[in-house]
């Protein structure tokens, strides 16, 4: 091989090799900062978590009841008893037989806990839950059926839900402002609703994944979509639309060239200056999941100034516009908004995607620390993985539940930094904040990246004034009398011919283990409890130091180390059987 060939080989080789991209977790984390939260029904069936802002205070939804979680009182739910039938303290024979649900929880506005929503047949009470845990303010809605795992949204008095393969509904206590949507002839599947801010705080923004049969191989796919409405809208004139939306257009959006994701699971919300970011979870058909990034800004730019993928657009108002009274719209309008109006545009993310190779993730929330992009994701075997965003780096993975356990919904509490997970049945409190997972070393808490935690010359504490960024700045001193490790370790003593092991413990999943005795090294065998150096039969050569030592980002430490010695008590031990047999050959003589 030509040298010049072989000397870039090399070089494209050690590149790979340095730049090599862990989509493990650094860390493992199943007890540390986990709060568990047990509820006396098993089989209650849990699927909303609502925060409370102001009292901290979470609830805890399913669709036949409702508790309150006060993490810094109990670890004991409240369970609520909201009447869910209007007349079940006027007929105690009919309250036995209420076929109410929870349709609808959402926070509370205007001092109030909570905004709940309770369906059955076809009808819906919606009502406040005030401070003393009673409902007032109540409103009833006639063939409205809603869901309590559906998207929802409160603004002012309307409430915004959506249903699947029907799309946007709106109601409140004037039933002539209800509007209704037009059935979609695809399947779909809403994922976030989102009130415009600012010079766009006039609309709603539905995020939802729609399913498509291709026309040339008969193929499903599923495309991503974001729809725009006005919060004004009346509905159509008496003729045409009426009572239903007259200013919802359509985009797309894209994530991922060459390996195009299409399935969107779960949005996430960001808000920074100015400006609302948008954290799109997706999945595509090689088995890979990703995150795309869009700000509200670019998507409103092109539902205000794309062209539309028709060639039929009314001259004289442009579709999707807010107007003061819709119903006076031309039927030439209205008749182009029936057809679910969509932009030639699609809506781009601010960067490549964000890649999760061989991962299928479930639900995202988003935390902004210190500078840095947080990404929380629920993986379908009932884990969560802590992610830093720039550069893409798993932090660690959080077991709040049995593997294989269904994680039904997922709440950041940013200003407590802790997130909550449910599963059906339970639901588990996350510290974000427990920082000694890292070790009590310099090096093992910069390298962890976590950008809650810090060194702060003693500790990795996520209470660092001033803590350490760089590795070089690390005190070697200080970090190796605080490992326990001294120059001479206390003598284990082992058996002749017995089987032993030695345990390192892994602290990470991105490091290399190995066990050093005299002059050979040898790999670890890893396990559940960590990294072993087994003795199949104790013997002299056995006798000696081992050291585990552990290499990450060219950077080794010295996890543990033992010091071995065979045994001489068992020889001791054979002595009276040598004398009764020296006895036995004596009296024969």
């Amino acid at each position: 091989m030509d040298l010049r060939l072989f000397c870039v080989l090399f070089i494209c080789i050690s590149y790979v090799s340095s730049s090599k991209l862990h989509y493990d977790a650094r860390v493992m984390v199943n007890k540390e900062g986990i709060t568990r939260f047990s509820f006396e029904n098993n089989n209650i069936n849990l699927v909303k978590l609502v925060r409370t802002s102001g009292n901290n205070i979470i609830w805890v939804g399913g669709p036949k009841i409702l508790y309150s979680i006060s993490p810094t009182q109990a670890s004991k739910p409240h369970q609520v008893n909201v009447p869910l039938c209007q007349d079940e303290s006027k007929d105690s024979d009919k309250s036995q037989h209420c076929s109410h649900r929870i349709s609808v929880l959402r926070e509370g506005v205007d001092g109030n806990l909570l905004f709940i929503c309770r369906s059955y047949d076809g009808n819906t009470v919606c009502c406040n839950l005030n401070s003393s845990y009673s409902l007032d303010n109540c409103f009833t809605s006639d063939n409205y059926v809603l869901y309590i795992n559906e998207p929802s949204l409160l603004v002012g008095n309307m409430l915004y839900f959506t249903k699947p393969d029907e799309g946007l509904f709106r109601i409140n206590n004037n039933k002539h402002d209800n509007i209704w949507s037009q059935p979609s002839q695809a399947e779909q599947t809403y994922l976030k609703l989102i009130a415009g801010k600012g010079q766009h705080k006039d609309k709603v923004y539905s995020f939802f994944a729609e399913k498509h049969k291709s026309k040339d191989d008969e193929s499903e796919r599923w495309i991503p979509r974001v729809s725009q409405s006005c919060t004004n809208d009346r509905g159509g004139s008496k003729s045409l639309l009426q009572s239903s939306w007259t200013s919802v257009i359509y985009t797309r959006l894209f994530c991922g060239r060459g390996n195009e994701f299409t399935q969107m699971i779960d949005v996430a919300t960001l808000d920074t200056d100015g400006d609302t970011k948008i954290y799109a979870l997706f999945r595509n058909y090689w088995n890979m999941s990703a995150v795309c990034v869009y700000n509200m800004t670019e998507i409103s730019r092109i539902f205000t100034s794309s062209e539309f993928n028709s060639d039929k657009v009314p001259a004289n108002h442009r579709p999707g516009t807010c107007v003061e009274d819709s119903t006076r719209l031309s039927s030439e309008v209205l008749g182009f908004m029936k057809e679910r109006p969509e932009m030639k545009d699609w809506v781009m993310p601010e960067n490549g995607p964000l890649l999760f190779r061989h991962r299928h993730y479930t639900h995202i929330q988003v935390d902004r620390v210190q500078d840095h992009t947080v990404l929380l994701l629920s993986l379908e075997s009932g884990g969560v993985h802590k992610v830093l965003e720039e550069p893409v780096f798993v932090i660690a993975e959080y077991l709040p539940f049995p593997r294989g356990t269904h994680i039904t919904s997922m709440l950041l509490d940013a200003s407590e930094r802790r997130l909550y997970v449910s599963s059906s049945n339970e639901v588990v409190q996350i510290d974000l904040q427990r920082c000694h997972v890292y070790g009590d070393e310099c090096i093992g808490c910069i390298l962890s990246r976590d950008p809650y935690c810090g060194w702060d010359r003693l500790h990795c504490t996520s209470r660092a004034k001033n803590p350490v960024q760089d590795i070089r700045n690390c005190e070697p001193e200080a970090a190796l009398s605080k490992t326990g490790i001294s120059d001479k370790p206390p003598v284990d003593h082992i058996s002749p011919s017995s089987k032993h092991f030695l345990l390192c413990p892994v602290t990470s999943r991105h490091a290399t283990y190995h066990w050093y005795h005299g002059k050979t090294r040898e790999e670890c065998v890893h396990s559940d409890q960590g990294c072993l150096y087994l003795i199949d039969s104790m013997n002299e050569t056995h006798e000696g130091e081992y050291i585990c030592v552990s290499s990450e980002e060219g950077f080794q430490r010295t996890v543990t180390q033992y010091k071995l010695s065979m045994s001489r008590s068992d020889a001791l031990r054979l002595t009276p059987a040598l004398l009764l047999l020296l006895t036995a050959l004596l009296l024969t003589f």
